[in-house]
């Protein structure tokens, strides 16, 4: 019902923007009948990821190109900075313009620029320490290692397992904050080499099985591995919440925290052969690995996994959030990779990823950058045509090749099937809920906010309310298992988030002025909020109710509707049964169902006034049904009030009656 009346509302609000197309009014057309018309001209079909809604083009027509799809393509949708990714014969998807991704074309042009500017090592190292000294500065990472502590860890019992040991460890960075990994360490006498093993962005972190079968493998066959949490990530999430993982903050203090770990690890074993010393890590964690490599020269090996390209910057803030790219005039990932020549440096890429490129783009380029050197043999590629996005057993394998051989590790001790999987319980060093954390431990992003700019992060504030909300709603149903309840709040928050953002990004202004059909009278504000709000995608809500129903009861999910709602079914449905004398089960039941389609309607609404707008829609439905069955809603409610005044009437004469006594 709401999706049909603001349809029409919708319909005829942004037909008053086709207006005669001329030099006065700019020869405007919506943007969404231009795409319209382009797909009919050219004979494509367009997915979209983009929101067309209230979206005007002027000089719609004049922009298009009858000889070229993709000219018109590009003049029609550059004005709203949208752009589109060829995925077919005839499709083509349109996307928001996002600054860390761009094409492989666009790769060829950055590493062909690139190559122009060195032609030997001496300008290659010109370039180098140009580039090491302007990361640093636009990541901002030197002003904040110099307010960070310098405390006794916190340590958890040496756990044995075969081969190798594992310890869990809370290294104090700023003060209250704290990074929480696990040492594996070898059993074997001697001198170690050391793998720093920053953590990416798949599902289970560093608790995950791959992770501790690499870990656990590579300290079996003589290295000490560290790894650790991302930033806003497993036990670090305890105490700033995952909103802030996706921050540019996050970019900074993760790398800070790799430094802050290498520098412990150094400091505090004798075991560790300083001319040993690597970096590996996957996804997100291969672009801080290729991070930690340009601003500290002790490591001498590296290996990022699914992660190098000179076309993608990595897509979370953690990996992109600060303009590190801009650097020395501007570079991309593939170059900081190239300036840790001569070392040796392993790449993994596969073929189901922005990754494909890396045989026929970034691999060749790093050769002629380490050609420099005469060591063209330093640097390796290996890829995985027929494989996708992960840390497979592949990709692992190559990882232990080429560590066994640069560090010349016992390839004799490798069998992942003697690791043994850890519960993420065991893990952690404040426990599951946190409850052993510091006194004096920070326990919100505010407490970090304070080294950033306060203003920058006004959006994570938000992020972080709704997270608490989402969470908040989902613990009220005192679930047993905690990956369903953290599956729950995660759908609920992202669902708010996607509300908020909708709400926020189309005000009312981008509805015209116009008479509502219905009533003949003038769209009101609130009319025209909502029909904005009402063109939000449905699939936001379907995904929603997907997610829930997938881990959660029928009637555990009512109950976080009644949150979004705050209780406004029970509540009215307690209003009628008060004014409707005698209620049957039929109405009753009649009513229900009217007020949980409109709960169910009102979640995808950003404010109160608009919930409640929402079930007026259903109330005067079933105001209509009481009319409809014999009832007289008018006379029903009239009476009501009458009564409730002679109450009140009657409560204050024996409040006054009381007085005079």
């Amino acid at each position: 019902m709401k999706r049909i009346i603001f349809s029409v509302l919708l319909a005829a609000s942004l037909s008053a923007e086709a207006q005669t197309q001329t030099y006065e009014t700019a020869f405007a057309r919506p943007l969404n009948e231009v795409l319209a018309d382009i797909q009919q001209r050219f004979g494509i079909r367009l997915k979209y990821d983009i929101d067309t809604v209230g979206k005007v083009l002027p000089y719609a027509d004049f922009r298009i190109r009858p000889y070229s799809v993709e000219e018109s393509l590009t003049n029609v949708l550059s004005p709203f900075d949208y752009k589109f990714v060829k995925q077919g014969a005839d499709m083509y998807k349109l996307k928001a313009y996002e600054y860390p991704r761009r094409t492989d074309a666009d790769g060829e042009k950055m590493l062909a620029y690139l190559n122009s500017l060195y032609a030997d090592k001496e300008a290659l190292e010109l370039r180098a320490d140009s580039l090491r000294k302007e990361v640093r500065r636009r990541l901002g990472i030197d002003a904040l290692l110099a307010q960070c502590v310098k405390s006794k860890p916190v340590l958890s019992k040496v756990r044995k397992f075969d081969g190798y040991t594992v310890q869990n460890f809370a290294l104090e960075t700023l003060p209250g904050l704290y990074v929480c990994g696990s040492v594996y360490v070898p059993k074997s006498k001697g001198k170690h080499a050391l793998i720093i093993c920053p953590n990416g962005h798949f599902g289970g972190g560093r608790y995950r099985e791959d992770q501790q079968q690499r870990m656990g493998t590579l300290a079996r066959m003589g290295a000490v591995c560290v790894d650790y949490d991302l930033f806003g990530w497993g036990e670090s999430a305890l105490q700033v919440g995952s909103a802030a993982h996706r921050s540019s903050a996050a970019h900074t203090i993760q790398a800070m925290n790799g430094l802050l770990i290498l520098d412990y690890m150094l400091a505090s074993r004798k075991d560790i052969d300083v001319n040993r010393i690597g970096v590996n890590g996957g996804s997100g964690g291969g672009t801080q690995t290729v991070l930690l490599s340009v601003l500290d020269g002790r490591f001498t090996a590296s290996a990022p996994v699914v992660s190098l390209a000179s076309h993608f910057d990595g897509g979370c803030p953690c990996e992109s959030g600060m303009p590190i790219q801009l650097a020395a005039g501007g570079t991309c990932n593939a170059e900081l990779a190239a300036i840790f020549a001569p070392r040796p440096q392993l790449v993994v890429s596969d073929g189901g990823d922005w990754t494909a490129s890396v045989p026929t783009l970034e691999f060749p380029y790093l050769q002629r950058v380490y050609g420099f050197y005469g060591a063209k043999d330093k640097v390796v590629n290996v890829h995985l045509p027929k494989e996708k996005h992960d840390f497979g057993p592949n990709k692992r394998n190559a990882v232990y090749d080429f560590f066994a051989k640069v560090f010349d590790l016992d390839k004799k001790m490798l069998d992942e099937s003697k690791i043994t999987i850890e519960p993420e319980s065991a893990m952690y060093s404040f426990g599951e809920k946190g409850e052993l954390l510091p006194e004096s431990a920070v326990r919100s992003f505010d407490g970090i906010a304070a080294y950033f700019d306060k203003k920058a992060f006004a959006r994570l504030k938000s992020d972080a309310s709704l997270e608490k909300k989402a969470n908040e709603w989902v613990a009220s149903l005192n679930l047993d298992d905690d990956k369903k309840a953290g599956f729950a709040a995660t759908a609920v928050y992202n669902h708010l988030r996607k509300v908020r953002d909708w709400h926020n990004e189309h005000p009312y202004t981008t509805i015209p002025a116009s008479i509502n059909p219905l009533t003949g009278k003038p769209l009101s504000k609130l009319d025209r909020e909502m029909i904005a709000d009402s063109a939000m995608p449905e699939e936001v809500h379907e995904k929603l109710m997907k997610d829930l129903r997938r881990v959660l009861t029928e009637e555990q999910v009512e109950q976080i509707l009644d949150k979004y709602t705050v209780g406004k079914v029970a509540f009215t449905l307690k209003g009628y049964q008060a004014i409707v004398p005698n209620m049957t089960e039929e109405e009753t039941a009649f009513v229900l169902e009217q007020l949980k389609l409109a709960r169910e309607q009102a979640i995808d609404y950003k404010n109160m006034k608009q919930i409640s707008a929402i079930f007026e829609i259903y109330k005067t439905k079933c105001e209509q049904y009481f009319n409809e069955h014999g009832r007289n809603w008018r006379q029903m409610f009239k009476d009501y009030v009458n009564k409730r005044k002679a109450e009140k009437r009657k409560e204050k004469k024996e409040k006054s009656d009381k007085v005079v006594r």
